[in-house]
């Protein structure tokens, strides 16, 4: 019998499996993908995230492949209405890692092919498993006998497996906004700072990527097919080249959850247990901090031979708590974004330049953008 079987090789399932073997746990990590996903959806990860990369024994090469985003600026209608500066953040970290997820990604599985060449199990997917006094059964395709472990944690994302033959209802609802993003060479003079920039017809959020790229994600209509670089022309005034373009999408958000992380020795993180908008880019951060909560919970459990069920309930509560919290920030985020008509949109840019000019308050919103209180 293994200690923890993991359902996916996403950021948080590496993590959790990476904190667990440095604790002398014995762990096997599930991918139903033969490869990784090449291109990122996220990109951001929050000071507390990278506290827990620092953890699991990545955070120098993330940082030295990432972009340490220091600063950001709020624009409206090509005017500066408001500045935040990430100084203000106590610990060691104090600024927004901008890396893809495709190599943070790449980061964590060398750490843990490092520390068990055997822990990785790509290519194969979990058919059911069956819940015991003292573990799980597991039947996992294309292994000939089924998997033993005292704990199974699903860490496969919003169409969870785990979560689904767990029989976990996953609650919430779709928000009606539109996103494209796509990343392409940075034709901007914004540096290492991240730009949100207002207009009338919805926000362009605009944020440096390694190798001189720069990602923009626009607000559009439903069955407004314009560009991207035609969106960010029109509201903003950069120009960016369809062309050179490596990567773009289309995308909507929702905002779910399950009730409770902990089914019995079942147990869900990540986005598997909680969905929230990725505008705020505040997912994967989450995923990541569930697993920095669970490690120590699972590893002690694991070494006493005994279920921590109280432990465990008090840390879905927590966590659950950390991602409402998460979720309500990215929906003032999305409501401050969406278009306005012009006299409202003046009004609005009007409020937020008042509400900049006072230290105090743009220190409290730089700790709310950055994940510093109330989520570890």
């Amino acid at each position: 019998m293994i200690d923890v079987l993991i359902i996916g090789a996403g950021p948080s399932g590496l993590t959790l499996a990476i904190l667990l073997n440095q604790s002398g746990l014995t762990v096997r990590v599930v991918e139903a993908r033969d490869t990784p996903r090449e291109h990122s959806r996220a990109i951001g990860i929050h000071p507390p995230a990278v506290d827990v990369l620092q953890a699991a024994g990545v955070a120098a090469a993330a940082i030295a492949s990432g972009v340490r985003i220091r600063t950001g600026l709020g624009l409206s209608s090509g005017s500066r209405i408001a500045a935040l500066d990430f100084a203000v953040l106590q610990g060691p970290h104090p600024f927004i890692l901008s890396l893809p997820q495709a190599k943070t990604t790449e980061l964590l599985r060398a750490r843990l092919q490092q520390l068990d060449p055997q822990a990785l199990i790509e290519g194969h997917e979990l058919i059911t498993f069956r819940q015991e006094d003292r573990g799980i059964q597991a039947t996992v395709s294309g292994l000939a006998a089924p998997v033993s472990a005292s704990y199974l944690v699903g860490a496969d994302g919003v169409d969870s497996t785990v979560r689904t033959l767990a029989g976990l209802p996953f609650a919430g609802s779709r928000y009606r906004d539109h996103y494209v993003m796509g990343d392409f060479p940075d034709t901007t003079d914004f540096g290492a700072t991240a730009a949100l920039l207002l207009h009338a017809e919805g926000i362009v959020e605009s944020f440096p990527l390694p190798e001189g790229l720069r990602r923009w994600v626009a607000w559009h209509l439903p069955a407004d097919t314009t560009p991207l670089s035609r969106l960010v022309e029109r509201r903003t005034g950069y120009r960016v080249d369809d062309g050179a373009a490596t990567m773009s999408s289309r995308f909507r958000c929702s905002r779910r959850s399950v009730a409770n992380m902990v089914c019995g020795r079942v147990i869900l993180i990540g986005d598997a247990a909680h969905e929230v908008s990725p505008i705020g880019g505040q997912g994967m951060a989450l995923g990541l901090l569930d697993a920095a909560a669970l490690a120590p919970l699972l590893t002690h459990s694991c070494s006493a031979g005994s279920a921590q069920l109280a432990a465990l309930a008090d840390f879905s509560g927590d966590r659950l708590r950390a991602a409402a919290r998460a979720g309500r920030q990215a929906h003032l985020n999305m409501a401050l974004g969406r278009p306005l008509p012009p006299v409202l949109h003046g009004l609005r840019g009007k409020a937020i330049r008042v509400v900049a000019r006072s230290r105090a308050l743009t220190d409290v919103v730089a700790r709310r953008f950055t994940m510093s209180r109330g989520f570890r």
